[in-house]
């Protein structure tokens, strides 16, 4: 046999070129894909999430006739030199109804939640490891915070939360156009209140399904909001523009004034560092609650009484494609979009505005 009958087996350097250049289109064609069905699955665990949070606040709802409440200030002395319970989130008693028990006997509910100015905890408070401990039902796998809290929120490291509840709208709010008494008495979900210094706009703080006038179905629980990493000014100016608490004027206003306020607002560091950084707290500045002003993933803003009376105007966020995941109070958890309707996400807001609005999925 002649050398000329022998055929060559191998690639040649030009079809090894070619193959490789075939391959890396399809890799650059599937990336995209891949990243599309990692960001489904990541938002689906999400909703997982609040669906478990919705039904954990519902069952307790059943067992105690009432919603659980969000303490936004101390207790009251008790005489003995310490004080009884405040600065709780709701959170904190659903833990049992999310098989969270354990940790929720970690927490001592006979004392203040916080060292002294109610949303630091020291590694010395009793309830620092509480505090401290990561729950996965309250985390969404789309955000990455810091978990380095030390900085914001005291030596005990307070774990953040990305899940917040309904607080309605501000009680500087009148309405969609101006047809709301003022101050307007709380219409969200979950409660605020001040233990040791009642604030008149939250009225009852004992909320049930029979003080949801607008329907179950047509008003907002729960929802997400990411979570401040930022510990320096700098940081939280150049990060993330949701999380930029913008100054908002204490005068009343209608809804749609708040926002066209907010637009030319300027933002305060301090009201903007600890969003989110702790699920345990119910103090204004770190609570998990937001409000129904700015439709999703727009800005959040505050009042100067908001550290005092939980009127902080928080918008909900996420990092989910186009919009945020959110749970009704019949349980049901739906995605919406960031270009929802500001009046359709306004009336969903209140509880007893009288406008129902219902969202499909």
């Amino acid at each position: 046999m002649s050398r000329t009958d022998q055929r060559q087996t191998g690639f040649t350097l030009v079809e090894l070129l070619v193959v490789i250049a075939i391959i890396g289109i399809l890799i650059g064609m599937l990336l995209p894909a891949v990243q599309s069905v990692r960001a489904a699955a990541r938002r689906t665990v999400c909703a997982n999430n609040l669906r478990q949070i919705s039904l954990s606040v519902l069952n307790y709802e059943s067992a105690h006739g009432y919603f659980p409440e969000n303490q936004i200030g101390p207790g009251e002395a008790n005489g003995a030199g310490g004080f009884e319970t405040g600065y709780y989130s709701w959170l904190v008693p659903i833990l049992p109804h999310i098989e969270q028990n354990n940790l929720h006997d970690l927490f001592d509910l006979r004392v203040n939640n916080g060292d002294g100015d109610g949303y630091k905890v020291s590694d010395t408070h009793i309830n620092a490891n509480a505090v401290s401990t990561l729950v996965p039902t309250f985390l969404c796998p789309s955000d990455e915070p810091n978990t380095e809290n030390e900085v914001i929120l005291g030596s005990a490291n307070p774990a953040p939360g990305n899940y917040a509840a309904n607080a309605g709208w501000p009680s500087y709010s009148s309405g969609f156009s101006g047809e709301r008494a003022t101050p307007g008495r709380y219409n969200g979900v979950i409660s605020l209140r001040h233990p040791s210094s009642p604030v008149s706009w939250h009225g009852n703080s004992r909320i049930g399904f029979a003080h949801v006038s607008d329907g179950s179905s047509n008003t907002a629980l729960v929802s997400e909001r990411l979570i401040q990493s930022g510990n320096s000014a700098t940081a939280i100016n150049n990060g993330d523009e949701r999380l930029r608490s913008l100054h908002i004027v204490e005068r009343v206003e209608s809804q749609p004034e708040i926002v066209d306020q907010m637009a030319s607002s300027h933002a305060h560091v301090f009201e903007s560092a600890h969003i989110g950084r702790s699920w345990s707290s119910g103090s204004p500045l770190t609570a998990p609650t937001y409000m129904h002003v700015q439709t999703p993933n727009s800005t959040i803003g505050h009042y100067n009484t908001s550290m005092e009376q939980g009127d902080f105007v928080v918008t909900p966020s996420s990092q989910h494609t186009n919009g945020i995941n959110l749970g009704m109070t019949d349980g049901s958890i739906h995605f919406v979009s960031d270009s929802i309707s500001p009046e359709v996400w306004w009336a969903i807001g209140g509880r007893n505005d009288g406008r129902a609005e219902t969202l499909s999925n």
